[in-house]
């Protein structure tokens, strides 16, 4: 195994990354952490699909977990797992583990939870990573070092047998084959006085990633642990390799162990509840197995129930974890909260209501002058273009209806999306991904023309290449002034004189203007990396830049109304063309 320690790992505060999602499971690692005293839970994040982040326990109160979508988007994120902790089926688990260890390459170890991992892919597990890392798994519940880590279901998953995990350790080793029964013995030997120094159930699939003496050998270099537990199974050789280590002194610690799996039938082989849990030959019997044990010394039991009961026998050294919290179970009134949202903080300190604005939306105590100015250009921009447009249109109905002024801003905002307004996000998305892919101008036209598709923030009704829009040139002007390398505004600038090529309107909207200069702006002055970027782009924050001054334009088309007070509005018959 590799250079792992396990007395390290208690000086160390480890992280974990999940693959796959089950609550429960993970809610008893944080359950542990937080019994065990830590400022913050071990699993630093989950990959998954579906939503951004997993709302959790945290003591009685409540955490968020941050939910991913690849490995490789933990690693942007800054993120630098020691541990991985794999749920997913078994036929995702070489890819998943592989791409762990080959994106976190000074990670320690993984637990495997599936169970009937394909025999190539164990196989490659076992020569890629079988003496480089800690792996426990595939088919068990983990491995926990009480007071310190707990990765995966061992243990339990609810109750005070994890609080008890989590504040109280001893000097017991417990190495056991099935995760099942690691968790029995565990709270055996707790009951009886005793303590656990570390736990783990290894693998029942017919190619554990790491055999018994690898866990064993860690038993030994730990100056905690002063006995071992070792419950094995019929079927493979491990109990001869451990016995070869123990005649050659290279395990000296005492070993009390049990081998399941007894049995007198006819029957040449008997199939167990784990894959690897069957005899083939003679010396892979449970009777064969007890017999080379004991010839070297292990404590070796007859019966399960002399096994467990020798346990009253162990070490009674335990000590309570430094820092560990006085807290068992969560009470029974606590519940999740209804919904989730960051800490409420005033803006008294910003310096206009731009930059409070800014502040807000992009969750920053701070932002750069350059982009607030930018920010309050593009407002002003933006404020209104006249009763014409669908908006506005809708906002003047429905106040001459009579309608209140929230009701009739509301009809004006709910026009905006992919036509009206919200080209923004969309603009920025193509951007963006172009870009980063280093996507020839040409290349972009020719594809949406191949679709017939328009191009996001490419084209306009009234203005074209011979009566430019002013908002476009008052913004690039600003742009290109303020920053060093607008790269997104230079390439939308490439895709617009390919467009009007074709058309004489298809030029730079400002939509288009706006999206391409906000990454720019985004990236340079506010240092935001490509990933956050993204986020922005996903959530739809670039359409925000639209809405917050077209709603001050919509207000006013609300009061023009109500001071005209024109009344109901209705079309005439030679507005409508009937057919």
């Amino acid at each position: 195994m590799n250079t792992l320690s396990i007395a390290d790992l208690r000086n160390t505060t480890s992280q974990i990354l999940v693959t796959g999602n089950h609550a429960r499971i993970i809610q008893s690692i944080l359950d542990f952490d937080y019994a065990s005293g830590k400022e913050k839970p071990s699993v630093i994040g989950i990959v998954a699909g579906g939503r951004k982040t997993q709302k959790l326990f945290w003591g009685d109160g409540e955490v968020l977990i941050p939910v991913f979508e690849t490995i490789v988007e933990v690693k942007n994120k800054g993120f630098k797992p020691d541990f991985l902790f794999n749920i997913t089926s078994a036929s995702s688990t070489f890819l998943m583990v592989d791409t762990f260890f080959t994106i976190f390459e000074n990670a320690k170890g993984a637990h495997i939870f599936a169970e009937g991992v394909a025999e190539r892919d164990a196989l490659a597990l076992i020569e890629k990573y079988g003496e480089s890392k800690s792996i426990a798994g595939p088919s068990g519940v983990g491995f926990c070092i009480p007071g310190h880590l707990k990765l995966g279901a061992i243990g339990g998953v609810l109750g005070e047998r994890i609080a008890e995990l989590g504040s109280s350790q001893g000097s017991t080793a417990v190495v056991c084959s099935s995760g099942g029964m690691v968790n029995e013995l565990m709270y055996q030997i707790v009951a009886q006085g005793s303590g656990i120094s570390f736990a783990v159930a290894f693998g029942g699939d017919r190619f554990p990633v790491t055999s018994p003496l690898q866990w064993i050998q860690l038993a030994q270099n730990d100056p905690q642990t002063k006995e071992i537990v070792y419950f094995g199974e019929l079927g493979g050789r491990d109990e001869y390799v451990l016995s070869e280590a123990i005649k050659d002194k290279r395990i000296t610690k005492p070993v009390y162990a049990y081998i399941a799996g007894r049995f007198e039938s006819k029957d040449e082989k008997i199939q167990f509840g784990h894959a690897k849990a069957l005899a083939k030959s003679e010396d892979e019997t449970a009777q064969a197995k007890m017999k080379a044990l004991r010839e070297v010394g292990v404590i070796v039991y007859e019966t399960f129930r002399d096994f467990m009961s020798s346990f009253a026998s162990l070490s009674k050294e335990t000590t309570k974890v430094e820092g560990a919290r006085e807290w068992k179970l969560r009470g029974s009134q606590i519940r999740a909260t209804a919904f989730t949202a960051p800490k409420y903080e005033t803006f008294a300190h910003a310096n206009s209501f731009t930059e409070g604005i800014l502040m807000r939306i992009l969750q920053k105590s701070s932002v750069s002058h350059e982009t607030v100015a930018f920010t309050d250009t593009v407002f002003s921009e933006l404020i209104d273009h006249g009763p014409h447009v669908s908006g506005a249109v809708n906002t003047i109905i429905t106040t001459r209806a009579g309608r209140d002024m929230g009701s009739a801003v509301a009809t004006g905002i709910l026009t905006i999306g992919d036509r009206f307004g919200g080209a923004i996000n969309n603009a920025a998305k193509v951007w963006q991904e172009s870009v980063s892919r280093d996507t020839p101008p040409s290349e972009l036209v020719a594809l949406y023309s191949k679709n017939r598709e328009y191009i996001p923030g490419i084209g306009h009704k009234k203005y074209n290449i011979y009566k430019s829009d002013p908002r476009v040139a008052t913004l690039i002007a600003m742009g290109k002034k303020a920053l060093n390398n607008p790269k997104h505004l230079l390439f939308a600038e490439e895709v617009a004189r390919e467009t009007s090529k074709k058309k004489e309107n298809l030029i730079l909207n400002v939509d288009g203007t706006i999206g391409a200069l906000y990454l720019d702006y985004l990236s340079e002055k506010e240092m935001f990396h490509v990933e956050q970027i993204k986020e922005l782009i996903e959530i739809g924050f670039f359409n925000a830049l639209f809405i917050i001054p077209r709603t001050t334009g919509f207000i006013g088309h609300f009061l023009d109304q109500k001071r005209i007070d024109e009344g109901l509005f209705r079309f005439s018959d030679s507005d409508i063309y009937e057919y």
